[in-house]
């Protein structure tokens, strides 16, 4: 019975997650308002009461694909940063994740920049919810810098909200250039450059600013 159950679960989670995905695609090329769930349930070959048995509203599908996203971007950063032990390579690692997890999901910045626009308090609430999780880690490797002689003595709550946001600006600014201006609803917007492009020289400037002279 129990195995039966888990069968179950494990079949509603990943229609839930096919559902996720296809929204993603259709809200970010035709934007949220332009969106219904007909044909978000047309793309999936799936009735609207099927759609409705997973999300009560469009509102609901629209948050949980930004809220699931936001989420596999904190996994992904974490998996591959807390195994080092060097406070500069996790930096370095921490940016190479954020940018190229971007570059890999394209759709995602389209999904985040709309959240923020269409539904701001959603937006803090849930954007709030990770961004605790993560400044926390930063500022604990940011400490174990200063402990170990590496990085300079600072005020780390500040310096990590700094960090995280030059993360957001550069994430924003690539989001003004190459995406406005291009018609959402005539397809996903091409990459024109890369966000990893950028790894570098952000990593040498968030390093930079905070090692031990």
């Amino acid at each position: 019975m129990a195995m039966n159950d888990d069968k179950k679960a494990q079949k509603i989670e990943q229609r839930k997650d096919q559902i996720l995905a296809a929204a993603k695609h259709i809200f970010a090329t035709n934007g949220f308002r332009r969106t219904h769930i007909d044909q978000i349930a047309e793309y999936l070959t799936l009735g609207k009461g099927t759609l409705y048995r997973y999300f009560p509203d469009k509102k609901s599908l629209f948050l949980a694909i930004f809220e699931q996203g936001m989420n596999h971007l904190y996994q992904a950063i974490i998996t591959r940063v807390e195994p080092i032990a060097d406070p500069r390579q996790k930096i370095a690692t921490a940016v190479k994740m954020y940018f190229a997890f971007f570059d890999a999901d394209k759709e995602l910045i389209e999904i985040t920049m709309q959240v923020r626009s269409e539904f701001k308090d959603d937006y803090s609430r849930l954007f709030m919810a990770l961004h605790n999780n993560y400044i926390v880690k930063i500022q604990e490797n940011l400490r174990n810098g200063i402990s170990t002689g590496i990085f300079r003595e600072l005020d780390v709550e500040r310096t990590a909200e700094a960090m995280s946001a030059t993360l957001q600006g550069v994430l924003q600014t690539f989001y003004i250039k190459e995406f406005k201006g291009d018609s959402i609803a005539q397809g996903p917007v091409e990459q024109r450059v890369s966000l990893s492009g950028m790894a570098e020289a952000v990593t040498t400037l968030l390093v930079e600013g905070v090692l031990k002279r």
